[in-house]
């Protein structure tokens, strides 16, 4: 997986690389050069979406090429607000009606060895005999509180703010994994000091971090993956 994440990575900066050498020689003359890197930037992040299988991500992608493009694709009769409001809509209905499409890959977390993934069946939003939670936020403010065994949490935050709480709950097997894929905004997951927590996520102008003091020795493991764009993920013991 992150070899894999080197190579699409590398690729794009050299496409982007290949565009500033391109513009420098005048090629693309009324075009800015902050433009051309925000539309590399938002292809790459809607690549992610698909191959991630998330709907905000894609449509919310989407939406700003077409509303930075809008006069090149003559396209400013639907932006900014329409085409943000068809994202938003599309993205609620279409998580309503294919809940399951987006975890066609289940987490498996391994001691000391990062993130990890294998094929497996679907995740039909919440699913308390395996342990597996999903939460969607679109454009809001929400908080998420997390009782009982937890084996897997899906996390999806586009343009909002989430909070979830892990206070109240236990690892299953003592081994649990949580996928987050935030799109401009924040995701604060708040969980248990005697837990040990491996974060390795995907920065794309964004950031990822914690705080507090924590005391586990290793019994009890939670892994964190997926990419923060434009957002920040805090990751707070208590």
């Amino acid at each position: 997986m992150r070899g894999k994440n080197n190579v699409f990575w590398g690729i794009m900066l050299v496409l982007g690389a290949v565009v500033l050498l391109v513009g420098r020689m005048g090629y693309l003359e009324g075009i800015g050069l902050g433009s051309i890197l925000l539309n590399i930037a938002l292809a790459a992040i809607l690549i992610k979406g698909i191959f991630r299988r998330r709907f905000g991500t894609i449509l919310f992608s989407l939406a700003f090429l077409v509303i930075i493009n809008d006069e090149l694709l003559h396209l400013e009769a639907i932006t900014p607000w329409p085409v943000l409001g068809a994202a938003l809509l599309g993205t609620i209905g279409l998580n309503l009606l294919f809940p399951g499409f987006k975890y066609g890959r289940r987490f498996v977390p391994r001691i000391g060895s990062g993130i990890h993934w294998r094929n497996g069946g679907t995740l039909n939003g919440n699913d308390s005999n395996g342990g597996v939670v999903s939460f969607d936020n679109v454009f809001g403010s929400t908080v998420k509180y997390i009782s009982g065994a937890v084996s897997f949490v899906g996390i999806e935050n586009v343009f909002g703010s989430m909070e979830v709480y892990f206070t109240d709950a236990c690892l299953m097997d003592n081994n649990a994994g949580i996928t987050v894929d935030l799109v401009f905004g924040e995701v604060v997951l708040y969980v248990p000091a005697s837990w040990k927590v491996e974060a390795k996520t995907e920065n794309i102008f964004g950031s990822t971090d914690m705080s507090g003091r924590g005391t586990g020795d290793g019994e009890n493991v939670l892994c964190v993956g997926g990419s923060v764009v434009f957002g920040h993920l805090g990751i707070v013991y208590v």
